[in-house]
């Protein structure tokens, strides 16, 4: 064993340089692997959808695409990205163009990725303060999409509108003695409206139109229109509590003056000579026979006609010389004529 050693030592010995070269040679080599292992990047390319994998020692952005033999547009972008190690990632994003539809016209914006709002930018399109597109601003935009812009615009009107006026029937007894005639008691007048609309506009188009405002410049006045009610009192006050009314006769009356000669008269205003207002139901009479502020119930003895519950509140000179029983009043000059002269009795509540 120690004769063959003796041997490997004499043979080392004698090719000592071919030893030397031959281990500096493996260093050198190794070495230089060891260098090129960390200066060689991995490189991801993505194009699109195309991938592939690139060894370089190159770390510029421009020998890589060369190497890829990847040619940029102007629009394009590069994403060039590095991780730990020598791993790296290097995306190119192509420049694409979204047509943009607006004020009759097509325009192009070119982008490289970005919502509805980057084209609009990029093509220098400014919206109104109603303007609105589709999709909405904030959409992203893909290869293939495209943009339409919508102008609107508002504008006020206005117009008169008529309120036409009803026509109201008032029944009354009062009109016995001609029951299918009918009386006008006021013309019937129309009314106005002044109407306020919004009309909205998209694109020069009348898209739609909304009221915003009715404001009533002119009331309208209803016809009214006397006609014949059997029965029907012409006065509006209330009665006294706990009193019927049957067959034109009341309960509960203390006293009652019979076959009474009635009249009527109108006043546009005023007070009576009480003090009191004249209204439907306040009646004329001679205050020393029925005191101011009675109140009584006047009706026909046949039960035609009925004026109703009633209060004295005035007189006159015909109530005072006894030609004239009670005076009826009324709120049209016409009632007041259509009284004619009267027979009634007066049901007195004292």
């Amino acid at each position: 064993m120690q004769e063959n050693k003796n041997k490997l030592i004499d043979v080392l010995l004698a090719n000592k340089a071919k030893v030397i070269f031959v281990t500096l040679t493996f260093a050198v080599l190794l070495i230089s692997t060891i260098a090129l292992f960390f200066m060689t990047s991995i490189i991801n390319v993505t194009d699109g959808k195309n991938n592939m994998v690139i060894l370089s020692t190159f770390q510029d952005q421009e020998k890589i695409l060369q190497l890829a033999d990847i040619t940029l547009d102007e629009t394009d972008k590069v994403l060039y990205t590095s991780y730990d190690g020598n791993y790296k990632n290097l995306t190119i994003r192509r420049g694409f163009t979204v047509p943009i539809t607006v004020d009759g016209s097509t325009i192009e914006s070119q982008i490289t990725q970005g919502t509805v709002a980057d084209c609009l930018a990029n093509a220098n399109i400014v919206l109104g303060e109603h303007d609105y597109t589709e999709p909405s601003l904030h959409t992203p935009m893909n290869l293939g999409d495209s943009i339409r812009v919508y102008r609107v615009d508002y504008v006020d009107n206005q117009y008169e509108e008529t309120i036409p006026f009803e026509t109201t029937y008032k029944k009354s007894s009062l009109t016995y003695r001609f029951p299918k005639r009918q009386y006008t008691l006021q013309e019937g007048q129309n009314g106005k409206n002044l109407v306020t609309y919004r009309e909205r506009y998209v694109d020069g188009e009348l898209d739609i139109a909304l009221v915003s405002k009715v404001e009533v410049i002119k009331k309208p006045v209803n016809k009214q229109v006397l006609t014949y009610g059997k029965g029907a009192p012409v006065s509006t006050l209330p009665g006294i509590d706990g009193v019927s009314v049957s067959n034109g006769i009341p309960t509960g009356y203390s006293r009652v003056l019979s076959n009474v000669s009635s009249t009527g008269y109108y006043s546009p205003r005023g007070k009576g000579a009480s003090g009191l207002g004249l209204f439907y139901g306040s009646v004329a009479v001679n205050p020393n026979i029925i005191p101011y502020g009675t109140k009584m119930y006047i009706a026909s003895p046949d039960g035609k006609f009925v004026y109703g519950w009633a209060i004295a509140t005035d007189t006159g000179s015909a109530l005072h010389n006894g030609s004239t029983g009670v005076d009826l009043f009324y709120e049209t000059y016409l009632e007041s004529t259509l009284n004619w002269r009267n027979t009634v009795n007066i049901y007195i509540y004292d």
